[in-house]
């Protein structure tokens, strides 16, 4: 996510809402120019699914963001998005880009 100048990493979730799409976010650590990302799946005992998010700038060292929680029986889809750029700042600002190096599903 790049707004004006800043960089940062951003874990988002993407609900209806009232009829409408409604999107929420967390920020979680500032980026480099190779970030790895890690996101975290759980059950918990409601049947609902928790999503957490992980950045690492080395790939060793962690840092963890918040939860997101969805329904119990929701199938959630998860995407890449970079957002930057645009409006008054676009002059000054280049568009930020995100791009997999390889993405990997692990399942316990």
């Amino acid at each position: 996510m790049a707004i004006w100048n800043t960089r940062a990493t951003e874990f988002g979730k993407e609900q209806v809402y009232a009829g409408q799409p409604a999107y929420g976010s967390m920020l979680v650590a500032p980026p480099a120019d190779t970030t790895w990302l890690r996101l975290a799946h759980r059950v918990n005992a409601a049947g609902e699914h928790t999503y957490r998010a992980g950045v690492s700038t080395d790939g060793v060292e962690w840092i963890w963001g918040g939860v997101w929680t969805l329904p119990a029986g929701s199938t959630p889809r998860i995407g890449l998005v970079s957002h930057g750029a645009g409006g008054p700042a676009a002059e000054q600002v280049p568009p930020a880009t995100a791009a997999f190096d390889y993405f990997h599903v692990l399942r316990p």
